[in-house]
């Protein structure tokens, strides 16, 4: 990705989900490393354990523990960004050698990558000692605009994604968007997914400014790119301000998540994560029509903001008894009695209408209904 660069940026938030509350700042440019060491600093950390994602750019990672050097002492672990890996066992080898190098309660465990690498690492700060600091140095769009503001830390069993997790808050989020001048375009894209689905799910009053902001070539200045974490911050506070566990009003973050996820596993990981969302949103929308809820316009809409972002609308070589397989298993079973023939899904009655069914989000959906909704999203070619 190039970034339009020149413009200063210092945006500075608190993130409330319920009672916790925790700082979250968007920087640009090298002088923003004095402004992480006086926040870390106040911290009083004895040392920081660093998990870093083992794809980044050396450069990266030897820049992050420079600079956290001089704060405390330093140890920098290495974590695979892959599902396969986003496991127990890892968080296991990682808590080993986390407790081997010397953390004591006093420590933070600092997650430096993508969303998976942060979620790897805020599980095991939630574990080591019963629960220890975490501090966020996300170097990805999507985990800044998504993973970090949230409270879940997850890794996946052998069954599905997310299924093993705790819900641990950070300490502190550091956005340096420095880390995003060499992201690949179809990483931006991704990640501007989430935002896609945070504006027809929650926010549809700033449909016409995420419009504007889209571009397909994926070029952004820093300005932008921290409109988008803003915003994505202003829906995500709004359904989480009284349900940080997400389990009533915050459950339309996972809009679009349960096709998504179950295309993101069959993938092995070669469909973004916010690809497969994007989707899952569509074939959600598909569902969500068929029972009335959306109309040909909304649906429309999700097309439409997908397309300008240049994401994918549509994609080939997977089977849709997979794809159902996976989604029998889905995280989300259980806010409703289950019933036989029936998958649990969120759906919209309208953008930034979340269906009520019997006063819960979740809507069983016939199979029948799941499979048109699939079928609409699938293609001879990928």
């Amino acid at each position: 990705m190039e970034t339009q660069s020149g413009q200063s940026i210092a945006v500075d938030r608190e993130v409330r989900f319920g009672a916790v509350r925790y700082p979250f700042h968007i920087r640009a440019g090298q002088e923003s490393w004095v402004d992480l060491r006086r926040a870390l600093t106040r911290l009083d950390a004895d040392r920081f354990v660093v998990v870093a994602d083992s794809g980044l750019p050396a450069t990266t990672v030897a820049e992050a523990e420079a600079q956290l050097s001089r704060v405390a002492p330093t140890i920098v672990l290495s974590a695979d960004a892959t599902e396969k890996t986003k496991t127990l066992e890892t968080v296991n080898t990682l808590a080993e050698q986390t407790i081997r190098v010397g953390a004591t309660r006093q420590s933070i465990v600092v997650g430096l990558g993508g969303g998976l690498v942060g979620n790897v690492a805020g599980l095991l700060a939630g574990l080591v000692f019963r629960g220890i600091r975490l501090v966020h140095l996300p170097t990805t769009l999507l985990a800044m605009s998504d993973s970090t503001l949230s409270l879940k830390q997850g890794v996946n069993s052998r069954q599905g994604k997310n299924h093993i997790g705790v819900f641990h808050p950070p300490v502190l989020v550091w956005n340096h968007l420095d880390f995003l001048r060499t992201l690949a375009p179809e990483e931006v894209r991704s990640a501007l997914c989430e935002t896609v689905k945070n504006v027809l799910a929650i926010t549809p009053e700033r449909y016409d400014e995420l419009a504007r902001l889209l571009r397909t070539d994926a070029r952004y200045a820093d300005v932008d790119l921290a409109a988008f974490i803003d915003l994505c911050i202003d829906a995500k506070t709004a359904v989480m301000a009284e349900d940080h566990r997400e389990k009533q009003s915050a459950l339309v973050l996972e809009y679009g998540h349960t096709v998504g996820h179950a295309i993101e596993l069959l993938s092995d990981g070669t469909v973004h994560h916010g690809f497969a969302i994007g989707l899952g949103m569509l074939a959600a929308a598909r569902m969500s029509r068929e029972l009335g809820g959306l109309d040909g316009a909304d649906e429309a809409a999700h097309h439409e903001l997908l397309d300008r972002n240049g994401a994918l609308t549509s994609l080939g070589g997977f089977d849709t008894d997979d794809v159902l397989r996976l989604i029998r298993l889905d995280n989300k079973r259980g806010y409703v009695r289950p019933r036989t023939g029936a998958c649990d899904f969120v759906l919209l009655d309208g953008l930034g209408r979340p269906r009520i069914t019997n006063g819960s989000m979740i809507t069983q959906v016939d199979e029948d209904t799941v499979r048109v909704g699939i079928a609409s999203i699938q293609s001879e070619q990928h």
